[in-house]
């Protein structure tokens, strides 16, 4: 079939619909966190600032299960609401965010109780213990909170609704950023007024998660998680989708608190400042990264799902493309301008503003590396291929940094640290294509691949792309039709033509918006044509008679004579609706 220039088109809006977003929760999120150390550098005296990175395996791994639950619940509603099963979509939100809450709380307890042996193992520098045991204290009863905003944005996100969880993360880290200047300034709290202003910016954004909670529009219902025997099949799902993006932060945890001992055993006090400068500046990178990544996954998770490899494909393209572009621009930011970074954390010794400097300048050729890395890791997860998105993970998170550091650390110190890391980064990116090529080589059951989905289109089949107007859908219409009587029979192929005019019009009918385009694909299964429909505009649901909308004919009433089954639902806060005809 010849290429539709449109093809892409309401793919690619969809994707900047999520994108800006995205990647603006993700700057809010982040941002907070960069200048949060800032503040604490500014205010309490960089030598204190550590006991904030110290204390961060801790955030981790709160970090791997919401993003195991949140993430990996989202993604399998997201697709079972393409599969236009709802009751099941409302059960797996339920689960989720159930249990995420109820980890938090555990979370907050066990860690309260047992904040002694806890501190124990997060800090070696005696010096720093007590700040450590101050700062800790009070960010342990925050994390409930914690979990349940990340994880209901994740489900609001592909729910349709993108802008929800950045305006939560964005109230949310504000507020914690004006409560530090009050708490650690003005009010001289020192770390326990860092904690707490995060604690009291997590409230605000949980109070406006209510917004979407209570919304008329959200598709997502909570039900009784319990309800059915099905909370643990649920739940051991849900962690098999999630688990291989959320072990990323399993692995940092464990690699934070390997490198921190490292760099405290090789470099001191000293060292630790200043990896944990370049730890804290690295937020800035993630905007980027991760940002994108979890715009690709849910799109990118239902379109693989559906079997349109051509559009799942498109957004992995664009996704590497943003990224690598952001590495540079980030890369050359850093290297010519390092001072920067002294500047915001007030620093002024002569030995700390070198290893400083040096370290910034040398990390900054592992940006592309990364980059690439985080993209394909999560494309992995979104297409199914669990195994091979954990095996990366667990080679970039934990297994490539912590043997190269400390291979390289006893021979040149610090500066083997920092080599270490690049290398790690450069050998992960390497590691991507000889996994991908050795993945295609022994799958027996595609011939060819490309970034390993299907190459070729299923002759079983057919997609195209159409404009808003009547004089489109009517020409398109016909193409299928004789489609569809090349592999059937013409009164199959009448009947497709006829209910793709009545479900295309009624669309056009119900838009006012016509420079939007509907998304068309026929699939022959079973001796049955299977008619699925996707676009942006209006809401059109064909199942239900919409009085405030006048045809010159009924479509509903023709569109459920002609077919044996029509499901609607909003999919990525697109109509999905399918047709079948047997």
């Amino acid at each position: 079939m010849k290429m539709d220039k449109n093809k892409y088109q309401l793919i690619a809006k969809k994707y900047k619909e999520f994108l800006w977003p995205t990647l603006a929760m993700t700057m809010a999120n982040n941002m907070a966190l960069f200048v949060d150390s800032v503040l604490a550098s500014s205010f309490l005296g960089v030598e204190r600032m550590p006991a904030i990175q110290l204390c961060f395996p801790v955030v981790a791994f709160v970090n791997m299960i919401y993003w195991m639950i949140g993430l990996g619940g989202s993604l399998l509603a997201t697709n079972t609401m393409a599969d236009h099963d709802r009751e099941k979509a409302n059960r797996l939100f339920s689960v989720s965010i159930f249990t995420v809450v109820i980890f938090g709380l555990a979370v907050t307890a066990a860690g309260l109780l047992f904040l002694p042996q806890l501190v124990t193992v997060l800090c070696q520098e005696q010096s720093l213990v007590d700040d450590v045991s101050e700062y800790c204290r009070v960010l342990l009863c925050g994390l409930p909170l914690l979990c349940f905003i990340m994880s209901l944005s994740y489900f609001a996100r592909s729910d349709g609704s993108p802008k929800v969880g950045f305006w939560a993360v964005l109230i949310s880290n504000t507020t914690n950023l004006c409560m530090d200047v009050v708490l650690m300034k003005y009010l001289g709290m020192g770390l326990t007024g860092a904690a707490l202003a995060t604690i009291i910016g997590y409230v605000f954004g949980a109070a406006y998660m209510l917004k979407y909670l209570l919304s008329k529009k959200r598709q997502m219902k909570f039900v009784n998680p319990l309800r059915g025997g099905n909370y643990f099949s649920d739940i051991k799902n849900i962690s098999r989708k999630g688990l291989p993006t959320a072990s990323s932060q399993l692995y940092t945890m464990i690699r934070t608190q390997v490198l921190n001992m490292i760099v405290t055993a090789y470099g001191g006090a000293v060292a630790l400042q200043t990896f944990s400068i370049y730890k804290n500046s690295l937020f800035l990178v993630y905007i980027i990264f991760i940002g994108t990544a979890q715009t690709l996954s849910p799109i990118v998770s239902v379109y693989a799902h559906e079997g349109d490899y051509d559009r799942a494909r498109f957004v992995l393209n664009r996704s590497i493309k943003i990224v690598l572009a952001g590495a540079v621009v980030l890369g050359l930011v850093f290297a010519v301008f390092p001072q920067s970074i002294l500047f915001l954390y007030r620093v002024t010794d002569a030995d700390t503003v070198d290893a400083v400097i040096r370290s910034v300048r040398m990390y900054v050729f592992s940006y592309p590396g990364l980059a690439f890395f985080y993209i394909m890791s999560y494309y992995f997860q979104a297409i199914k291929k669990q195994k091979l998105s954990a095996a990366l993970t667990a080679l970039e998170g934990l297994v490539f940094p912590v043997s190269f550091v400390a291979l390289l650390a006893p021979v040149s110190g610090m500066n083997g640290v920092w080599a270490g890391i690049i290398a790690a980064e450069t050998a992960s990116a390497v590691a991507v294509f000889i996994f991908m090529y050795f993945a295609k080589r022994f799958d027996k059951n595609v011939q060819k691949t490309r970034f390993l989905l299907p190459a070729l289109m299923d002759e079983n089949r057919y997609e195209f792309t159409v404009h808003m107007a009547v004089a489109d859908v009517v020409k398109l219409s016909e193409k299928a039709s004789s489609w569809v009587s090349d592999r059937t029979d013409n009164s199959k192929a009448n009947l497709t033509c006829l209910a793709l005019e009545e479900m295309l019009t009624g669309i056009v009918k119900a838009n006012t918006q016509r420079d939007d385009v509907i998304d068309v694909v026929l699939r022959h299964e079973n001796n049955e044509i299977v008619i699925s429909i996707r676009d942006m505009g209006e809401e059109f649901n064909p199942t239900v008679y919409d009085k405030s909308l006048e045809y010159s004919f009924d479509n509903i009433e023709v569109l459920n004579k002609i077919a044996q089954e029509i499901r609607y639902d909003r999919s990525l806060g697109m109509n999905s609706t399918l047709i079948r005809i047997s």
